[in-house]
């Protein structure tokens, strides 16, 4: 027997956003007797069922909860030359790369990685989750390695630890942590993620960024297995580590 706490949805309802179709196609596909709810004919639209059920369309089988009503999360390695918008005339978007994922239309960046920059971007049908890792007051470390054009210089440690004002911005950065891992490559530590703010940052010092990877958001780091373009879901677990603090 079903919980009553378990959650319930139309038919209809479940059937057009597990499809794509809308709600009056779904319900003339229920209508056509070609949709069984655990293995039960479902011929009303209007039907109540929980969303752990298994629908079964044509033939073809579908956990509800898992395809259609769970939340999920992916780890994308973001390449270049693509942009964090839902919609781009000049340039492909991050999304195009789900097409084969249910419902891709559903699925929105986590924040906004330059077109030039790659590494760690969550991609999510989650709004709440969206809201949480962008919103300014979570103060979400992301960790960076920036390849610049010149040396850096060792004044920039303290420097990016103080705050450094940029000419083009009307307040100073907040306090960000710059590793030197080499002469030409720093692992910087931010909090806000203002526009191009590692860029800047490094302008202040007389160094211009020629390459930037998003290595790290919270404490969730990215998988060197993905290569750029390649994305998988995250765990429970993994979702947790975005909002673990970080430790040194």
């Amino acid at each position: 027997m079903v919980s009553d706490k378990v959650q319930k949805e139309r038919l209809d309802k479940c059937v057009s956003k597990l499809t794509g179709l809308s709600r009056k196609e779904a319900s003339a596909l229920i209508k056509e007797g070609r949709v069984l709810v655990d293995g039960q004919a479902a011929l009303e639209a209007a039907l109540k069922i929980p969303v752990n059920s298994i629908i079964t369309i044509d033939d073809d089988e579908i956990s509800l909860y898992e395809e259609g009503f769970k939340k999920r999360v992916y780890m994308l390695n973001k390449p270049s030359d693509m942009v964090c918008a839902d919609r781009d005339r000049n340039h492909r978007i991050v999304t195009s790369l789900f097409v084969e994922e249910l419902r891709p239309d559903t699925l929105h960046c986590a924040g906004r990685l330059d077109i030039d920059t790659t590494g760690l971007l969550i991609v999510t049908d989650d709004g709440e989750l969206i809201h949480e890792i962008t919103h300014p007051k979570k103060e979400i470390t992301k960790l960076y390695r920036a390849v610049t054009d010149k040396p850096i210089p060792e004044k920039a440690v303290s420097a990016f630890l103080k705050g450094i004002k940029h000419p083009e911005e009307k307040f100073p950065y907040k306090s960000a942590k710059l590793t030197i891992e080499s002469a030409n490559v720093g692992l910087v530590e931010v909090k806000e993620g203002r526009f191009h703010e590692v860029k800047r940052l490094f302008e202040c010092v007389g160094c211009e960024v020629i390459e930037l990877t998003r290595l790290k958001i919270g404490s969730l780091e990215l998988d060197d297995s993905l290569e750029e373009g390649e994305y998988r879901l995250l765990s429970d677990d993994e979702v947790d580590l975005l909002f673990a603090k970080v430790t040194d």
